[in-house]
């Protein structure tokens, strides 16, 4: 996954961990709310001096913000079980569907 994706989920992940909108953090940061969600989209990457105002505002260290590895696993999970689901012949397929609902339902 791209960083400036990882990144912005990371950023709302914060933001949401101390209950403030976009536009409450946006305006905190001094920045425009739709830039803001840019960010947290992955479409635009902060400059430093935001990552600084981000890390402060948040009361963390800067290097905080790029502890990434949680967001990826998802990710990586969802890629293996394609790749099991995909050498399966239809009827075990079907099976193991079975099998598995029984745990998770």
């Amino acid at each position: 996954m791209d960083i400036k994706v990882l990144l912005g989920k990371r950023i709302r992940e914060y933001r949401q961990k101390y209950n403030y909108t976009q536009s409450q953090l946006a305006e905190l940061l001094g920045i425009d709310d739709k830039h803001l969600s840019r960010i947290e989209l992955g479409k635009n990457m902060p400059n430093p001096v935001l990552l600084e105002k981000l890390a402060n505002l948040f009361k963390i260290e800067l290097k905080d913000l790029f502890e990434l590895s949680h967001l990826e696993q998802p990710e990586i999970i969802r890629k293996k079980l394609q790749e099991i689901i995909n050498e399966l012949p239809t009827d075990q397929l079907l099976l193991t569907y079975k099998y598995v609902k029984t745990f998770v339902i």
